[in-house]
């Protein structure tokens, strides 16, 4: 009772190995896998810690200027991260700068008598009214911008930014 199954054992053993059940049997390889040797492959986009360019710049931004002082001598290959980064330490570190220098202001026209406590306190006030939402507006925007993956330059800190790529 032999039967010839010739035919079959030939199409087995030319097929390759068995398949796993649910995969996908395709000669071309699957599209959402990067080459890493292609050229444009994001293997080249991969920045500090293994971040995207845009993941990267926006978090320059996000936890100004500490991280972006990070970024700025961490990574030394990708100029739109160090950009970012760099602009990132010009602008939040000015007002980091800026709110010191109000402060210790602050604190010594508290000396004067009289008026002192007075001219303190509208400096403070025309400070937080000013200065704050100007930095979250600033904060915001620039996140954004470098998240979409646009090289936004402010007009004096994006010059100074530049200089130092």
């Amino acid at each position: 009772m032999a039967t010839d199954n010739t035919d079959i054992d030939e199409q087995l053993s030319t097929s390759g190995p068995d398949p796993i059940p649910g995969e996908r049997e395709s000669a071309s390889p699957d599209p959402a896998v990067a080459d890493p040797n292609a050229e444009g492959s994001t293997a080249e986009a991969d920045v500090v810690g293994g971040l995207s360019e845009n993941v990267a710049g926006a978090l320059a931004y996000l936890f100004a200027p500490f991280i972006a002082v990070l970024f700025y001598f961490l990574e030394d290959r990708n100029e739109f991260v160090r950009f970012h980064a760099a602009q990132s330490i010009v602008v939040f570190g000015g007002f980091f700068v800026l709110s010191m220098g109000v402060f210790v202001m602050g604190f010594v026209l508290e000396f004067l008598p009289f008026v002192g406590w007075m001219l303190s306190l509208a400096i403070s006030m025309l400070t937080f009214l000013v200065l704050a939402p100007l930095g979250f507006i600033l904060w915001a925007l620039l996140t954004y911008k470098a998240f979409t993956g646009e090289r936004y330059a402010l007009p004096v800190a994006g010059e100074v930014a530049e200089r130092y790529v």
